[in-house]
């Protein structure tokens, strides 16, 4: 069963804890892959249900993340963090392993 080393920060490992209280789903699933052809890396939660067999489990103090095979090249070695600045807030999911390989001008 493949591995992933990933960061979780403090503040994202409280906001996975607050989202216990408004549980939508057993798992919150991390996809990553390519967000257009010019190489830009996108990534994503969402609720997931249900696991696969293959899917890697990363436990937290909050809900555990699910993350499929073909997440993982993106995903290993990345950083979740949670910010609150200005008027944004939320997850923000960076990987200084893969490089961003965008030049389009488009993102």
């Amino acid at each position: 069963m493949p591995t992933v080393e990933l960061e979780i920060t403090d503040s994202a490992q409280t906001a996975l804890e607050q989202l216990l209280s408004d549980r939508k789903a057993e798992y919150v699933r991390l996809s990553a892959g390519q967000a257009c052809g010019c190489g830009r890396i996108g990534y994503q939660m969402h609720w997931e249900e249900a696991k696969a067999s293959e899917d890697v489990v990363v436990p937290t103090r909050g809900l555990d993340l699910v993350i499929g095979l073909d997440s993982i090249e993106y995903l290993n070695g990345g950083r979740i963090d949670y910010r609150r600045e200005d008027m944004q807030e939320g997850f923000i999911i960076e990987n200084p392993t893969i490089p961003s390989g965008c030049s389009c001008g488009t993102h």
